[in-house]
């Protein structure tokens, strides 16, 4: 499982960031596992792409089936580290995922292609109670 590194405890534009990259590789590790309980712990319930994750998950790793691939990476990550109305930061992640292929529970695999380009995804964080919590996380599109 990632261990969140130092800089992501701390309430700045640089934690923020390594924030950021933290929560990618826990939804990383989720689709290795199907664990997605390390996301929910900092991730609010109307965080969309949150509740697609965990659906999905359950979905595949609750009939017993498994996931390899789809990975995903970080293109590229930016905030102006400004806070909203609602006293958070807004991030910008362009996102790349790759080639993942389910397995059911009888070993019968359906492939995805990964993304040829990468997508927008534009995220809502606040720092609260020392620490990270994502409130959005949202695909252009979406």
């Amino acid at each position: 499982m990632p261990v969140m590194p130092e800089e992501a405890k701390a309430e700045s534009k640089e934690g923020l960031i390594a924030f950021v990259r933290y929560w990618y590789e826990l939804v990383n590790y989720g689709y290795e596992t199907g664990d997605v309980e390390p996301v929910r712990a900092v991730s609010g319930p109307d965080c969309f792409a949150c509740q697609n994750f965990y659906s999905g998950m359950g979905d595949v790793y609750g009939r017993g089936g498994w996931i390899q691939g789809g990975d995903i990476e970080i293109v590229t990550l930016n905030s102006e580290y400004q806070l909203t109305s609602e006293g958070r930061y807004q991030v910008l992640v362009s996102v790349k995922q790759r080639d993942m292929t389910y397995w059911d529970e009888a070993g019968q695999a359906d492939r995805r292609p990964g993304d040829e380009i990468s997508f927008l995804q534009i995220m809502e964080i606040s720092f609260e109670n020392e620490g990270w919590y994502i409130h959005l996380a949202e695909s252009t599109g979406d």
